[in-house]
């Protein structure tokens, strides 16, 4: 029991680096002190850091179970966990042509970079969380164990924690702009129909 716990907390940790890092007032004074530059390399560094810790945290060793042992390949979960993997490659792929890492780490109350509705953003508003959360599931699917279960709905709730985050940042930088956006680009998903006037 103590592992899943561990496993819990050190994704914890992860999701609050995340957060405490990328947070406006944080991002700010990180900017102004080592320019944008400074906080891409300070927010990557701790990112894998405590992302390795809590992935570490598993303790789980047996990656290659389904060449060693291929019984235990799970097709109806196998299948799925790959066909996920590759949905989550595209979408990041077709997200990261229109916004980058730069635009994201600009983001300050000082200046007001366009607000990104191209692309793959006309219809998702976070599809970066989208493509986070298909490649967790495809963990999930693809090593169906507790312990990496545990992992893989940890990271998943603090995307979800994150998108809710990146989305009150959003708002309080783009206000009427982005509201307005959210009318017609879903959450993590698509909407099924859009409301234009």
């Amino acid at each position: 029991m103590i592992e899943y716990v561990i496993v819990i907390m050190m994704s914890s940790i992860f999701g609050l680096q995340h957060s405490g890092v990328s947070a406006l007032r944080v991002k700010g004074r990180i900017i102004d002190r080592w320019g944008k530059e400074g906080y891409s390399t300070i927010f990557t560094l701790t990112s894998v850091l405590t992302l390795g810790a809590a992935f570490l945290s598993m303790n789980f060793w047996n990656w290659l179970y389904f060449i060693n042992d291929p019984t235990l390949i799970q097709p109806f979960l196998f299948i799925p966990g790959i066909l996920a993997l590759i949905g989550g490659g595209i979408v990041a792929a077709k997200a990261s042509k229109v916004i980058s890492v730069s635009t994201v780490a600009d983001m300050r109350t000082d200046r007001k970079p366009e607000l990104i509705t191209g692309g793959l953003y006309a219809r998702i508003r976070h599809p970066l969380y989208l493509a986070t959360i298909l490649a967790f599931g495809s963990i999930a699917l693809i090593y169906p164990f507790p312990i990496v279960f545990t992992f893989v709905i940890s990271m998943i709730g603090y995307t979800l924690i994150g998108a809710y985050f990146e989305e009150r940042k959003l708002i309080l930088h783009y206000g009427e702009e982005y509201l307005e956006y959210k009318k017609h680009a879903g959450f993590i998903l698509p909407k099924l129909s859009s409301s234009v006037s």
